[in-house]
């Protein structure tokens, strides 16, 4: 009957639903997430003006992308710019254009 006093019924008890776990497991991942940074202006601006010079001269570009779990960079040429969406393609990844942070040239890169 040892098992049975306090909340001993309860501690014995290992069982967890798939509900619960799914709760907790989204709980956790919420807790890595970062917010998307606000760029001003001048800083958009700029980032405009670097991609379609590297489009126009097809430089190898760096751009350093937000990342809901992390920044990210992606390496490449810009093969299109699609203005109707706002992004482009690198390599073979579709980027938008409001996720993108930062912009080096291949001549910034070395």
């Amino acid at each position: 009957m040892k098992k049975l006093t306090g909340n001993g019924l309860w501690e014995s008890s290992r069982m967890m639903l798939f509900e619960h776990r799914d709760a907790i497991l989204e709980k956790q991942g919420e807790k890595h997430k970062q917010t998307h940074p606000l760029l001003d202006e001048q800083q958009v601006q700029w980032i405009i003006e670097k991609i379609s010079t590297a489009y126009r001269s097809k430089e190898t570009i760096q751009l350093q992308v937000y990342g809901e779990y992390g920044n990210y960079a992606v390496n490449g040429r810009i093969s299109r710019i699609n203005t109707l969406n706002e992004r482009l393609l690198v390599g073979d990844t579709w980027i938008n254009l409001v996720d993108i942070l930062e912009v080096e040239t291949a001549e910034t890169c070395d």
